[in-house]
């Protein structure tokens, strides 16, 4: 078995490039998924505030400051001006748009985020 000089210690370029894949993928995991996370919290609190729409301690004003407080305890820029809610006598509409700044090393992400959920309120 003879062995080629050009051979020994080589690194193959396809396993370079897939490290460097590989720490990219995993640098844009480790920032992105805890806003994920925080962003699907705040969409079940949401629908959850706008299921309960039609009982009567559920005032717009009440859903607001919950849908802040819980934006607040996620650290997400949500603020008053960002939260529209529509009511009618048939309808609930709340709407939450904000945008979410992800840095990267040399590169910011602007991640615009809307939420919004429509539900009929049914009288009781």
């Amino acid at each position: 078995m003879t062995r080629r000089w050009f051979e020994r210690g080589d690194v193959p370029v396809g396993c370079l490039v897939g490290l460097v894949v590989l720490l990219v993928v995993a640098m844009v995991a480790i920032k992105v998924a805890p806003l994920m996370i925080n962003v699907g919290e705040l969409d079940k609190e949401i629908s959850t505030l706008a299921d309960r729409a039609n009982r009567r301690e559920y005032k717009d004003p009440r859903i607001l400051a919950d849908i802040l407080r819980k934006a607040e305890d996620l650290d997400l820029p949500v603020t008053k001006k960002d939260v529209s809610i529509k009511r009618t006598s048939k309808r609930i509409k709340i709407t939450v748009t904000y945008d979410i700044s992800i840095e990267f090393p040399g590169y910011t992400y602007v991640w615009h985020k809307e939420h919004f959920h429509d539900r009929p309120l049914i009288e009781i």
